[in-house]
């Protein structure tokens, strides 16, 4: 009961003269948190590639779950980032993201 008490308190005095700002806060809140998982899963993404890459290029047999994996990385940090990457003429993230940056990488 003192929960439900406490949102309409809320509500009805703060929201009023600080609900504008406060949405834009958190807001850029969630856009530095997505950016910052999109960034880690863009490294791990690309390390993975490498990781892939070497073992072919050294006669190894190629991991294709770790091929996946790193697919999937990329295209959640350029969801969550923005940026199009280019792999082998296979486009990952498109013009349409919603996330900070544009561009391709």
């Amino acid at each position: 009961m003192m929960v439900i008490f406490g949102i309409a308190l809320f509500v009805l005095i703060f929201f009023p003269f600080y609900g504008i700002s406060l949405r834009f806060h958190l807001g850029y809140i969630l856009k530095k948190l997505f950016d910052t998982i999109g960034r880690f899963s863009l490294i791990g993404g690309a390390f993975l590639i490498i990781l892939c890459l070497i073992s072919v290029f050294l006669g190894r047999k190629i991991r294709v779950g770790w091929f996946i994996v790193a697919i999937v990385l990329l295209w959640v940090g350029s969801w969550s980032t923005g940026i199009i990457i280019d792999i082998w003429g296979f486009i990952i993230g498109t013009s349409e993201n919603t996330g900070g940056g544009s561009g391709y990488f």
